[in-house]
């Protein structure tokens, strides 16, 4: 019996909302289950949820620490197969979360991306995924803490909004409007974020100039 060449339906790649690291996966065309999981090559962690449903119709389930929710990508079998390229955001925050299409074109834009980094960072190109794993780590422990009633505005409340902005985490207060900026760049500023440490509140006539 000759066999048959089943090729992918797409290729997808997502920041690992754990480590930060990012991996292209392809998409099989017949997903042989409902439920298919792209998970992190680095530390296990599920990137994404691919979820099969009646008549070539796919949703890929993304969860995004910008906004602490989980975003769907909604398309036909087809729409998948025709994709190029093809950016996910946040729709929130507009935080990049991963890419979708041929797998060609992805691996060209990350190449982009890292020689786009190395040429405005040439002193820290071997950074580039550091980067993006610290800026995750911040959020991840900012949302943890939030969870966990550690951080108090100076109202009193515990109920905050914890959003990206740029290299740093941005902490609204629900009550009041207070705002934090808790940078996340670096090492030495995830050493700071520790359970414990002090974080700074500016009040709402302040934050408002941003």
């Amino acid at each position: 019996m000759a066999a048959v060449l089943i090729r992918e339906a797409c290729s997808a790649a997502f920041y690992c909302q754990r480590c930060g690291k990012i991996h292209v996966h392809d998409v099989p065309y017949f997903l042989g289950v409902k439920r298919f999981s792209l998970r992190c090559a680095g530390c296990g962690h599920e990137q994404a949820l691919l979820v099969r449903g009646d008549k070539g119709r796919f949703e890929i389930h993304v969860p995004c620490v910008a906004c602490n929710k989980e975003h769907v990508i909604a398309c036909s079998l087809a729409q998948l197969r025709r994709m190029d390229l093809e950016k996910v955001y946040c729709s929130q925050d507009r935080f990049e979360l991963g890419y979708i299409g041929k797998r060609r074109r992805i691996e060209e834009l990350l190449a982009f991306n890292q020689a786009e980094f190395d040429r405005l960072h040439p002193a820290d190109g071997a950074n580039f995924i550091g980067k993006q794993q610290i800026l995750l780590e911040a959020v991840n422990r900012v949302h943890e803490f939030v969870a966990a009633g550690d951080v108090v505005c100076p109202c009193g409340s515990h109920d905050f909004i914890a959003q990206v902005d740029g290299a740093s985490v941005f902490l609204e207060c629900r009550n009041c409007g207070s705002s934090a900026v808790i940078p996340a760049e670096s090492a030495a500023d995830l050493r700071r974020l520790l359970c414990g440490s002090s974080i700074r509140f500016l009040a709402p006539t302040a934050h408002n100039k941003r």
